[in-house]
């Protein structure tokens, strides 16, 4: 019987992610079958034909899968976070995106160096996040937003980085998140039927999870939405309380009761 071949050490030198990193797997998986392969074609004097080699290929892969199963997890799950880290990345080089979620970024779960604080939310909401903004305030005023914060980002330029805390302080910064979310809230007339569509959609859009973690199978809940929509439009909400006029010149009477009644049903939901 051919002795059991040492554990696979290409795991302690994998990449972090990547390509690299599946060519790492695939790299050691392909050469301990060739060596299992030149083992068994010597005992066979040389050689082995197609039947054998298929015989052997499975009864390797059926031996080695428990043993080779850390290494394929490893993989898989370095894989996964750089995706996420990937995704939030995105999302944070986009000005308007980062600007919008500065609001509830309070909701994320701590992380060093990063916003974060009671996690409410998981990151993995993302994507999510911005795909159904996209979709409620439509692509033309979604690039629009994007465009106008480029230009805001240019005027808190520091060296080759930005000013991000005055960025968010920016009085254009501030009325442009206030005036996307006013159309947002329109969106909400019928409030239950798209409550329930927009956490489909962002539960269906959530960026893969790390095994293991502790929001592996975070759903975006009732209660959650209810706090992300709090968090979003604490700010108009609390203008329509100190200065209802001023809303009501921006927007209009109409839109300050339809404002007033989304927050209405988001207390009540």
């Amino acid at each position: 019987m051919t002795a059991a071949a040492p554990p696979p050490k290409a795991a302690a030198r994998m990449p972090v992610a990547g390509p690299a990193c599946c060519e790492t797997v695939s790299a050691t998986l392909i050469g301990h079958f060739s060596t299992r392969l030149e083992v068994e074609a010597a005992k066979a004097g040389g050689s082995l034909s197609a039947a054998a080699i298929r015989a052997l290929a499975e009864r390797f892969l059926a031996e080695e899968r428990a043993r080779f199963g850390p290494l394929f997890q490893r993989s898989f799950d370095a894989c996964t976070e750089a995706r996420a880290s990937r995704q939030f990345e995105m999302a944070r080089r986009r000005p308007f995106d980062r600007i919008l979620m500065k609001r509830f970024a309070h909701l994320f779960p701590p992380r060093p160096g990063d916003d974060g604080g009671r996690g409410i939310l998981s990151r993995r909401v993302i994507a999510g996040f911005n795909l159904a903004v996209d979709k409620m305030i439509g692509p033309m005023l979604y690039e629009q937003c994007q465009r106008k914060c480029e230009g805001i980002l240019e005027r808190h330029r520091v060296g080759s980085g930005f000013d991000w805390e005055r960025i968010y302080a920016d009085p254009e910064a501030h009325a442009l998140a206030n005036d996307v979310l006013v159309v947002v809230s329109h969106y909400f007339a019928n409030f239950h039927k798209r409550r329930e569509w927009f956490m489909a959609l962002v539960n269906s859009h959530l960026a893969a999870a790390t095994a293991g973690a502790e929001d592996e199978r975070w759903q975006l809940t009732e209660s959650g939405f209810a706090e992300l929509m709090h968090a979003l439009f604490a700010d108009l909400r609390a203008a329509m309380v100190t200065k209802p006029q001023a809303v009501k010149n921006r927007y209009g009477d109409h839109t300050f009761e339809s404002l007033a009644e989304f927050f209405r049903r988001l207390e009540g939901s």
